[in-house]
This record gives C-alpha cells, structure tokens and sequence, in this order.
C-alpha cells in the first residue's frame, strides 16, 4: 500500500515536472532563431480582437544592453504596407514554429520598411522572476526646504521649479537601448498616450517633458467618468472578445473628466500574470498602475510615426512592475488611483466641479497633480495676459492630519503654473521620503480666477516712534505700491510682547517666501524629518505667499536642534550642545525671535521686506 501511494506521489511530480517542462518549452529561444525563418505576430489594427500579421527574422542583435539581445525581423500583412511599425503595437507578440518568441519592442526612427526589434519573451519573463515586495521602508533621500517655495519669486521661471516633478527619478529617463547614431540606432517605440478633455496649453506646456518620458501624446477618446462614478462599460458585442496575447490594452494615468491613458499590447498571458510592452513605460521598478482594456479606432499612418487611436474600456487589472524588458501585471486585481477633486470659479462667475482620479506612484504622480492642475485651469482660463489665481487645497492622509494649502497668484504669463506647482511639490515632498504608512485618501482643490492684476510691492513701512517699552502697541503704516504706480496704504497695531528684554531689536515686515528663505539660509535648507507627522507638520506651517508677516527679533545665539528652532539659549546649554557627544546633532542659528504674526489678507499679493531697527526702553 506504502509503495503503490509512493508510485502515484511520483507520477504525479512527473506530470507536474512535465507540465513545467512543457510551460517553458512554448518559448522559442533566440539560440534557436536563425535568419530567413518565417513566423506570424498577432495585433490589433481596428476593433477589439487581434489578426495575424507576418513576420520574418533578419538575425539576432546582441548585446543591446548589458546581457540583452533584440531579434530583427521584417514585418507584413494587414496594415503594415501603409503604416510600419507604429505606436501602439509595443507588446504585439511574435511566434515561430508555433512558439512565442517575443514582443515587437523597437523600430527604426523614418524606416521605409516595417523593420521592427523583438524582446525575447524569455527576457520579459526572467526580469519579473523575483516579485519580491515593492519599496524599501528603509527608503530616504534628500531634499531642499527652499523647493517648496522658490517658485513662487518673480525670478524663477516656472520651468526651474517643475523640473523635479518632470523628471522625479533617473530612472524615468531611460536613453534608448543603443547611443544615439544619427537616426540610424534601434529605439523602443514611443508609447502614445491619448488625451481626452485636454487643452491645448496643456500640450504645449507639457510636450517637451512628456516626450522625454517616451510619450508620444495625441488625441483620444476620453472617458466616461471616475471609475467611483461610473457606469460599467458594455462593449459593442461585435468587440466583446476575450483578453488576448495581440490584445490592445491601456494603462490610464489619470481618468475622470481628464483621460490620459498609455497604449501597448500584451504579449503573454499565464494564469492571472500578463506581460506586456517588450520594453519599459517609464522604468518605475516596482509600481501600481490600472491595466484596462483598450479599442482601437484605427491605425492612423504617418511618415514620422504612425499611431493608434485607443478608446479605453474597462478595468481587468493591476501592474506590479514597470522594468526595461515589459511591464508585469496581475489580472482580476484592482490599483490604488488618488481621488482629485477641483472645485473651479472662473474669471466669469461660473462654477464647475471637475473630477479626477490620479495614479499613484512614488516618482510619476506629482507629474500628473502638476499637469491636470494645470489643465483644468487653463482649460477655462486665458494663458496670456494677467490673471490672479487663489488656490485652496486640501491633501488627506489615512491616519494623519491634512495638509492645508493657501495661496495666491498674479501674473502676467505664469499664474496657471505656479497655482498647479502649489498642489504638486507638497505632494512630490510627501511621497519623495518613502514612508510606508503614507496612504492619500483625496485631494481636495478651490481654484478662483479673475482677470485682474493683484500684485503689489512693498514700498515702506513707518511706525508712530521707535522706542517704546515692553508691552506697549505701536501703529504701523504699510505702504504698497500696485503695477501701474497707484500707492495702497494699510494700519495696523503691533503690540510688543511684555517679556522683551531692554535693548535694540529689530522688526521685519516681509512676504511669506522672503520670510522662509532667511530661515532656510540661517538653519539650514536640508530637509530630513524624521517621520511623517514631522513632514506635514512642516509642510503646514510654510507661510502663505500672499501674506506679509511681521517679525521681531534681536540677533542672539540659539541652536537648530532635529529640525526645530531653539533661540535664545543660555551659553550653559550651548556650550553642552556644542560637545562632541552631540556632534551633527544640531546647528548653531543668530536669530532669537520675539514674536511673528501673519497680517490680515489684503487686496493685493504683496510682496517683498523691510526692516526697522527699534529700541525697547527699560
């Protein structure tokens, strides 16, 4: 009986073991591929369900990249005689002999000929081997305070500040698989990526970026709305075939009343795993990104690139990993999108509330806050001319408080930019740390628009006396000066704190930025907060860029001490804080803060300092 139960356990691992044989022997190796034979590749040129397309190899391009070889092959049949290789059909699997040898991956840039570069699939299915977990709780790296607001001065350019939401991570910018040769190198196919309900501002503020990203945008079709809110799809029963290798998929980025969606192929589906692309989307490593199903409109021929037309469907899964050889995904699971809600007041009184859900992704979605931020107000507001902005927003976190955004934009060019900057580096900051507790719930933006210059500088500012006593109130008269020469004039009571001390001190009336950067240049513009809290803490307590603060100091020795200012200090203590058993644990600051307070919001966005030297009697 032991025996006859021991024959049947070994039978049974042999079938397992030819099963797993038989799984691995469907690959075609490139070992085996020899020029001049012939295969068939499966697309989409229109509808929903893939056709055969013929494919010959040329030979084996090896050595690509570090241990990585390309099979060359010239495609024919269906479109291709009118189109090429073209965008979209990244993914599209290739067979010889019944096998699948790989994923249409890379062309040729102004090919006359559809020459295409095959990933082998054993490449695709070896780089996702090891799924481990995504992240690193360990995760750091270092970022500027001053990131957070030098976008707001009139001398930075938009540009400067957005680049960092642009390009998030090296990684995003991948250079094609072979150096440049003058047009003549092997590239992956540009991935295009359909926008729905976009401006063309948009496009041509953010062209350059999406295109370093490997991007090729265009027109789509849009879609029908957040998926919370949405009624399902129901396909045309005519396109109601099932998820195939040569099935079109999409990849939505942002979805709602803004559609941005990537389209590729699938390649291979194993049980509940997919492989798709044959080359990366944007080299995120580990991520989550929403697989839907796609239709393709039609293939529209171009002598720079043709492109496909996706209409995007339904959701079917969730990507895992986003690697240099695909994209891996998990069919039947669903990713984590980031509610947006803007809540928009135009130039003309009109209201509307726009709905988006946002990718969530460590590198890529500050890219995308920044972008449909920008979108939505461009979408109903003028670009040129002066515009004053007022932004209030609300980010949400599980677990945590929100973090509270206020501020104000008026300009001639650049309000639409630095208002979608303002929601965008908050969030590229929280997610730039990697805490592993950070989980967005919604973020919540009030956008008011007017077709009016608001900005002023600040011209002078005179008090009644300049020596008083502690506890006393001064009047303080605040001049500002508005773009065509008209002077605005403001009172306001300081009072002194009663605990001053006797002697000379100092009184700042400045704008928020100003005030923030004296404070960065004197403790430091490294930003290392030691948790979450810490962060939105921090991130709460930036000054609003369209207020003035006054601020009264004297010029004393404190200490910076694990992120928090402690002015003032007793020489005792400094001299303790100075030894060497705390070295690196705090920096030394010359400012002793008496009191600040944010004055009441005023007409105008005012900005600029200036300083007055009082004395406080005995």
């Amino acid at each position: 009986m032991i025996r006859r139960r021991t024959l049947v356990i070994a039978a049974l691992a042999v079938i397992c073991l030819a099963g797993a044989l038989w799984s691995r022997t469907e690959f075609f190796l490139v070992e085996n591929v020899k020029p001049g034979m012939k295969g068939f590749g499966k697309t989409v040129f229109q509808g929903s369900k893939p056709v055969d397309f013929d494919a010959e190899i040329i030979g084996v391009l090896r050595g690509v990249g570090p241990g990585t070889s390309a099979v060359l092959a010239r495609l024919s049949g269906g479109a291709l005689a009118n189109t090429g290789v073209f965008e979209g059909m990244s993914g599209s699997p290739v067979y010889v002999e019944g096998k699948l040898l790989g994923a249409i991956a890379f062309s040729f840039q102004f090919a006359k000929e559809a020459i295409a570069g095959i990933t082998p699939i054993t490449q695709m299915v070896e780089a996702f081997a090891d799924a481990g977990p995504p992240g690193s709780a360990g995760f750091r790296i270092m970022l500027k305070k001053s990131m957070l607001w030098d976008y707001l001065l009139p001398q930075n350019p938009p540009a400067e500040a957005s680049e960092i939401l642009a390009r998030p991570h090296r990684d995003i910018q991948q250079e094609p698989v072979l150096a440049r040769f003058g047009g003549h190198d092997m590239v992956p196919i540009s991935t295009p990526l359909a926008l729905g309900g976009f401006a063309p501002e948009t496009l041509k503020a953010f062209g350059p970026q999406l295109r370093a990203m490997g991007l090729s945008a265009l027109q789509g079709s849009g879609n029908p709305g957040p998926q919370p809110r949405a009624a399902p799809r129901k396909p045309a029963a005519a396109d109601a075939s099932p998820l195939e290798p040569g099935s079109a998929i999409s990849i939505p980025l942002v979805r709602g009343d803004l559609d941005a969606s990537a389209g590729g192929t699938v390649t291979h589906i194993e049980g509940d795993r997919l492989y798709a692309f044959g080359h990366q989307l944007f080299s995120l490593g580990f991520t989550e990104l929403p697989i839907h199903r796609a239709r393709t409109l039609t293939v529209f021929p171009s002598l720079q690139s043709s492109f496909t037309i996706l209409e995007t469907g339904d959701p079917i899964g969730a990507t895992r990993q986003d690697r240099s050889s695909g994209i891996y995904g998990i069919l039947g699971e669903k990713a984590r999108m980031i509610p947006m809600t803007v809540q928009m007041t135009t130039s003309r009184g009109a209201k509307k509330v726009l709905k988006y859900e946002v990718a969530r992704d460590q590198f890529l979605t500050p890219f995308l806050v920044n972008f449909t931020v920008f979108n939505s107000i461009v979408a109903s507001e003028r670009v040129l001319g002066v515009a004053t902005l007022e932004i209030k927003g609300k980010i949400s976190i599980k677990g945590q408080k929100a973090v509270e955004i206020e501020n104000r934009f008026s300009s001639d060019s650049n309000s639409p930019a630095f208002a979608s900057l303002s929601i965008a580096l908050p969030v590229n900051f929280l997610l730039a740390f990697g805490y592993q507790n950070l989980e967005f719930e919604r973020i919540d933006i009030e956008i008011s628009a007017m077709e009016e210059d608001r900005a002023a500088l600040l011209d002078s500012v005179r008090v009644d006396r300049s020596e008083i006593r502690a506890g006393d109130a001064v009047d303080m008269k605040i001049f500002s000066r508005k773009s065509n020469g008209e002077s605005v004039e403001d009172h306001y009571p300081v009072r002194i704190p009663p605990d001053v001390t006797p002697g000379p001190i100092a009184l700042l009336v400045a704008d928020g930025t100003t005030i923030m950067e004296r404070d960065a240049r004197e403790q430091g513009d490294q930003l290392v907060p030691r948790d979450l809290p810490q962060l939105i803490e921090f991130i709460n307590r930036l000054r609003k860029n369209d207020r003035l603060y006054v601020r009264l100091f004297r010029q004393e020795p404190g200490a910076v001490i694990r992120g928090e200012g402690l002015p003032g200090l007793p020489p005792s203590i400094l001299s303790i804080l100075r030894s060497e058993r705390t070295t690196g644990g705090m920096s030394p600051i010359q400012t002793s803060t008496f009191m600040e307070f944010e004055l009441p919001p005023s007409d105008y966005v005012v900005s600029g300092s200036k300083l007055l030297s009082l004395r406080i009697k005995p």
